[in-house]
């Protein structure tokens, strides 16, 4: 090329891109003896980065970055690059990654055949393509830190601490489909074969909502406080906490009816006792107070909650006892098991060990709330994370009255029952794109940069 650039294909060896999008970028090390790419590991295999330490393209193998680098092969850089579609979620040729897709692999809900395993209200409850429906499927709580990352392998440059030669990792949940493994994967979540906590069909409640909130709150900073902030928010991260002390001594010399107040107030509770601010000084002397400064700042956000009402009137003495076992089954659910039985704590099983049977009580149930259409989750309703149940309100007399059939069952009941999310929902994880569907089910948990 007349300016020196190297381009073959659409790929451009100066600038590392190819077709005029940046790749990925790669650090060179050396080690035994040799140069080698490392940053990150790939996304999935044949992913294309690049390295302008050696103005080298690289692809992924499943377990390192080798070159794509001879003339004869820049075109497969670009043609891998272009073709990067039909790669995504090509992660199956390693192991350590194929361990990593099953446990990041989101649990997908599955309609059961009726039987000892399925509890269904009304008995006939249709699932058919335009059928809408909802299930409950029941498992064991998954513990957040459980076996949750490795803590002990190579990660990359910037994200562990030294530890003798030893590279420890310095934290959990990089990604958010880690953050949400606990939640969602099918590597842990089995649905019980025992028909202790069987699978629940239900038909569509009256009142479906999706509730989302976020605590914003307004905070009042003086004009000395805010002077302080503004000056430590114009340094490097670095200098913050030492330009806020070295601007604290200059703020309180500005403003010396600030110190003055200041004093007066603790003489005043000193002497007598009296409980009054610098705010109180002011309006008391001058009739000003200060100026508040409001800003509002974000605080946290709140795990998502709801709740679902259903009216169960049995038909017949069998849809009677359908309707006591699914109440019983979100009961068992919602309590703590007296016996831990085969879970370890501190590697040793309950049911081996008397002392840990005796000290300890299992964590209830979660559930998966799934809003059906047909056999797949409906498109437009919310979709949920593994959910706690934190309210079981059985109405034994929906109607006002006290009726029974012969043998004491009563003619109606009313079943509320109210969910907690396990998992804070993020922005990443709502579709605005042309195929949007929220779907847990569907949604792809690749390990990318954005999650």
């Amino acid at each position: 090329m007349g300016d020196g650039t190297m381009m073959y294909d659409g790929s451009d060896h100066l600038a590392g891109t190819i077709d005029g999008d940046k790749v990925p970028r790669l650090q060179i090390e050396w080690r035994n003896g040799a140069q080698q790419a490392v940053g990150r590991e790939g996304h999935y295999i044949n992913e294309v980065a690049f390295s302008f330490h050696n103005s080298t393209f690289y692809k992924w193998n499943g377990y390192s970055w080798e070159t794509v680098s001879d003339v004869t092969n820049l075109t497969s850089a670009t043609e891998l690059y272009r073709n990067k579609e039909q790669y995504i979620g090509n992660t199956t040729s390693s192991p350590a990654i194929e361990k990593e897709t099953l446990r990041l692999k989101p649990y997908e809900t599955a309609v059961e055949s009726i039987g000892y395993n399925s509890l269904r209200y009304p008995k006939d409850v249709s699932t058919a393509d335009n059928s809408d429906f909802v299930l409950f499927d029941f498992f064991d709580y998954q513990p957040p830190f459980k076996d949750n990352q490795n803590f002990e392998t190579e990660v990359g440059k910037n994200n562990f601490l030294f530890s003798g030669k030893k590279q420890t990792r310095s934290f959990i949940n990089e990604k958010l489909p880690q953050y949400n493994r606990t939640a969602v994967s099918a590597e842990l979540y089995k649905r019980d074969t025992t028909g202790r906590f069987p699978q629940i069909m239900l038909y569509m409640p009256d009142d479906i909502s999706d509730t989302l909130k976020a605590s914003w709150q307004g905070k009042a900073f003086g004009s000395t406080t805010a002077g302080i902030l503004s000056s430590a928010g114009a340094d490097g991260i670095v200098e913050k906490l030492k330009s806020a002390a070295n601007t604290t001594g200059q703020g309180i010399s500005k403003a010396p009816v600030e110190l003055a107040a200041s004093l007066v107030t603790g003489l005043a509770k000193g002497i007598t006792g009296d409980q009054v601010n610098t705010g109180d000084i002011f309006g008391s002397i001058d009739g000003v107070i200060r100026n508040p400064n409001v800003e509002v700042l974000f605080q946290k956000l709140e795990l998502r909650t709801f709740d679902l009402t259903f009216k169960l009137i049995p038909y017949n003495a069998e849809e009677a006892k359908t309707i006591k076992k699914m109440i019983n089954v979100f009961k068992k659910s919602m309590l703590p098991s007296y016996s831990i039985g085969d879970t370890e704590v501190g590697g040793k099983k309950g049911s081996e060990n008397r002392a840990v049977e005796a000290s300890f009580i299992k964590v209830p149930k979660v559930c998966k709330v799934t809003y059906m259409r047909g056999s797949s989750q409906h498109p437009d309703l919310p979709s949920y994370k593994m959910c706690a149940i934190t309210d079981v309100n059985i109405n034994y007399t929906p109607d006002g009255n006290y009726a029974v059939y012969h043998d004491g069952s009563p003619v109606a009941y009313q079943l509320k029952i109210n969910f907690m999310e396990t998992k804070l929902l993020f922005s990443e994880e709502i579709d605005t794109g042309e195929d949007m569907n929220n779907s847990y089910a569907v949604q792809r948990f690749a390990l990318t940069d954005s999650d």
